[in-house]
C-alpha cells in the first residue's frame, strides 16, 4: 500500500523498477465471502495493522530484509552483492537503489483510503510526515556523479539493468500470482460495501468541518498539491512551504485523523482486508509456498551469476518508468499512494 516518487540514479536519471505485464502464472483461487466485520477496533497505527495482516509478508517479498520468508533475499542486497563483485562495494550504500515498483500491501502510511491513522503524527506533521515505519532499506545518500569515477558509474548503470530484469522476471515468474492477490485483495477491499458506507460517513465527517467533496484516498495529494508539497524527486530542491500553507495542510490531516476514529473508517478498513487476506491464504497457502521457493531459488541462482552478467550486461542505464495498475512507483523522495496497492 505504500506509493513513492519515482527514482534518480547519479547518472541524473529519473528511475523505478517496473512489474512487467507478461502473462502471469496461472491465477490464484480468488473466491472470497464477504466478511462480517461488526464493530472492529481502530487499529494503533498502520503500521500495526499491516503487522497483523496474513498476507503482509509475501506482498513484502523481495522488498524486505525481514519479511519471514526468504530473508536478506532482496533487489537491494542484490544490488549491493553486484556493486561488490563488480569492485565498487565503497560506492554500494551512496548510490540511492530503488526496491520494486510494487512494493505490495506491507509498507505502511499513515493516510490512504483507511483515513489518516495517527492524530499525533497528523498535528504535527499533517500529510507531509517522515518515513518512520516499514522497511526502507534503500533509503541511501545520495552520491556526487562529479567524485565517481566512471568505471563506476558504469558499474552502477550494470547493476541497475541486473536488478531490474530480475525484478521484471520475477514479476513474470515467481511471484505473479502474490502479485495477482495483492490486487484482487485491493479489489475486493475497496469495492466492500462496508467500507463504502465508513467512506461516506468520512466523507460527511468531513463535510461538517469545512472540508467538502472530499475523499480518504485523495485529499492528502490535494493537500500537498496545495502546500508546494507534491512528488519530489532526490535532486529537487527542498520545498519549504510557507507557514500558512503548512498550517492548512495540518489542519487537513488532522480533521481527517479525527473523522477517521469517529466514523472508525481505519478499523473497518483493515478488519475488511484482514478477512479477506485470511480467505485467500487459505485457498491458496500451497501455492505461496510454491513462490517462496522458487524467489529464493531465483535469487540464489542470480547471485551465483553475477560475475557472468557484469560482463554481458550494457553500461546504458536502462530506464523504465513505474508501472502497473495504479503506476506505483519505487522509493525515494516523499509521497504517498492513492488508493490500495496495485502492481
Amino acid at each position: 500500500m505504500r506509493i513513492r516518487t519515482g527514482l534518480c540514479l547519479l547518472a541524473g536519471c529519473c528511475a523505478a523498477l517496473t512489474a512487467c505485464t507478461a502473462a502471469p502464472h496461472k491465477g490464484p483461487v480468488s473466491t472470497v465471502t464477504k466478511p462480517a466485520i461488526n464493530k472492529p477496533p481502530a487499529p494503533a497505527s498502520e503500521a500495526a495493522a499491516l503487522d497483523s495482516e496474513p498476507l503482509t509478508p509475501y506482498f513484502d517479498l523481495g522488498a524486505a530484509a525481514n519479511d519471514g520468508l526468504a530473508p536478506g533475499d532482496t533487489y537491494a542486497a542484490l544490488h549491493t552483492a553486484c556493486m561488490n563483485d563488480a569492485g565498487y562495494s565503497q560506492y554500494a550504500n551512496s548510490t540511492p537503489f530503488p526496491v520494486r515498483a510494487n512494493r505490495g500491501m506491507g509498507f505502511p502510511q499513515p493516510f490512504g483510503p483507511w483515513g489518516y491513522i495517527g492524530a499525533a503524527l497528523a498535528q504535527q506533521y499533517g500529510f507531509n510526515a517522515p518515513e518512520s515505519d516499514g522497511p526502507d532499506e534503500n533509503d541511501a545518500s545520495l552520491g556526487s556523479p562529479a567524485t565517481m569515477p566512471a568505471a563506476a558509474q558504469s558499474a552502477v548503470n550494470k547493476c541497475f539493468n541486473i536488478v531490474q530484469a530480475f525484478n521484471n522476471a520475477q514479476f513474470a515468474g515467481s511471484t505473479a500470482g502474490i502479485e495477482t492477490m495483492n490486487n484482487e485483495v485491493s479489489d475486493d477491499v475497496v469495492q466492500d460495501s462496508d467500507l463504502t458506507r465508513a467512506a461516506q460517513a468520512w466523507s460527511a465527517c468531513m463535510a461538517r468541518n469545512g472540508y467538502d467533496a472530499v475523499q480518504p484516498n485523495t485529499i492528502w495529494q490535494q493537500q500537498l498539491t496545495a502546500a508546494g508539497l507534491g512528488p519530489t524527486t532526490p535532486q529537487s530542491a527542498p520545498v519549504q512551504p510557507s507557514a500558512a500553507t503548512n498550517r492548512a495542510q495540518i489542519a487537513a490531516a488532522v480533521t481527517d485523523a479525527n473523522c477517521t476514529l469517529s466514523t472508525d473508517l481505519g478499523g473497518i478498513y483493515f478488519a475488511i482486508q484482514d478477512s479477506y487476506e485470511q480467505q485467500f491464504i487459505t485457498a491458496n497457502q500451497q501455492a505461496l509456498n510454491t513462490a517462496v521457493r522458487e524467489f529464493k531459488a531465483n535469487f540464489a541462482k542470480e547471485l551465483s551469476k553475477l560475475p557472468q552478467l557484469l560482463r554481458t550486461t550494457s553500461a546504458t542505464l536502462n530506464v523504465t518508468g513505474p508501472g502497473g495498475k495504479h503506476g506505483k512507483p519505487g522509493h525515494l523522495g516523499k509521497t504517498a499512494r492513492p488508493s490500495p496497492s496495485h502492481s
